[in-house]
């Protein structure tokens, strides 16, 4: 195995279940595991969340729904990107959920279904600010009641998406909520309720608990990372860790690395540890990256490459194997614990957590503990 390794914490991982669980008291849970579990390993996460009684998983796309049915995750899944027509039996032969907004996509699964003799689970996505997909408020009267005379359709649930709920006290996320509130109640009026109700990601299950939900969909949170930070006491469930691979000593003048974007102002030791873009940590840090050693912090310098990184550890003493920590936490020689985590990393690429946790690649070994 690699020196490089990303640890997966799965006590971690139940740990933010029972916080969202007690977040959302009653609710359904359809936890996210799509784009590999958002770097944390899509077939190991998905178990275990099955394992821990998850009500329902949530991927993208219909490849990856497949994926899980052949590793044999039984669990109810929900395809949460509107599928192609040429897809729609694969999505009746695996049994999976998906949203739906638009007819032409919801004739493919009937008749896929009515060939199947099976009855395909339904979604309808309403479009209530985000202009991605979805059926607008006026129009999903209509289009639902098209949807209900189509044979082999369950009309399962409801749903939507907040663009922004991730901001604390957003007037916008309260307006969708409004609005698909309103929609759901002029349904209901109509006679037509459904199974599950949803719109909550992990924004809103902090900010949006009043809503109309019988179903919340955690992603990030599930990983340890919630919006606004200071409502949480969640857990992150990755660690990204390596070794020095090398160790060499340099002048004032010399510099580091591709593009000479870095030259050392000192006499000092540049450390170089075995991990770079190709492993998803990405080019962009360079300059703003750190990482621990011994329990220090010390900065990442020159143009961060695609299989090495270089660390100026001036005159302290660092040896070949000395365990390092990219994302994480370490103690030092004191029993002090220095910590990063994704979140700080994001703020350094000028991103968000999500993207620094599911841009690491395929080959970083996962270490599930």
């Amino acid at each position: 195995m690699r020196s490089t390794v990303a640890r997966i914490d799965l006590g971690a991982l139940g740990h933010n279940l029972d916080v969202i669980r007690r977040m959302a008291p009653g609710m359904a849970v359809l936890a996210m595991v799509k784009a590999n579990a958002y770097g944390h390993g899509m077939l190991a996460v998905s178990r275990h969340l099955q394992d821990l009684g998850v009500d329902m998983l949530g991927v993208a796309f219909v490849d990856e729904g497949v994926h899980l049915r052949y590793a044999g995750v039984h669990r109810p899944i929900m395809i949460l990107t509107p599928i192609a027509a040429a897809e729609a039996d694969a999505v009746v032969l695996h049994k999976f959920a998906s949203v739906v907004c638009d007819l032409g996509q919801a004739r493919a699964l009937s008749e896929a279904a009515r060939r199947a003799e099976h009855v395909a689970s339904i979604h309808i996505y309403i479009d209530t600010g985000m202009h991605r997909e979805g059926v607008t408020p006026a129009d999903a009267p209509t289009f639902i009641e098209a949807l209900a005379a189509l044979p082999n359709l369950a009309l399962d649930g409801i749903c939507t998406h907040f663009a922004t709920s991730d901001e604390e006290g957003s007037e916008f996320m309260h307006h969708q909520l409004s609005t698909f509130r309103t929609l759901i109640s002029e349904l209901s009026a109509r006679g037509r309720s459904f199974a599950h109700v949803h719109a909550a990601n992990t924004g809103g299950i902090w900010q949006a608990a009043e809503g109309p939900w019988t179903m919340v969909r955690p992603g990030l949170s599930l990983y340890g990372y919630a919006y606004p930070d200071a409502h949480h006491d969640l857990r992150p469930v990755l660690s990204l860790h390596t070794k020095v691979l090398s160790t060499r000593t340099i002048e004032a003048g010399d510099s580091v690395s591709y593009g000479r974007r870095w030259i050392s102002q000192r006499h000092t030791t540049i450390a170089t540890i075995p991990i770079g873009y190709g492993d998803g940590y990405m080019r962009g840090l360079t300059g703003s990256a750190s990482c621990l050693i011994r329990g220090k912090r010390y900065p990442i310098v020159g143009t961060i490459c695609m299989d090495e990184c270089m660390v100026d550890v001036g005159s302290d003493e660092v040896a070949i194997d000395d365990p390092v920590v990219l994302i994480g936490e370490q103690q030092d020689p004191h029993a002090r614990i220095e910590r990063i985590d994704a979140r700080e990393v994001a703020a350094w690429a000028g991103t968000i957590p999500y993207e620094i946790t599911t841009a690491i690649s395929a080959r970083v070994p996962r270490q599930y503990v």
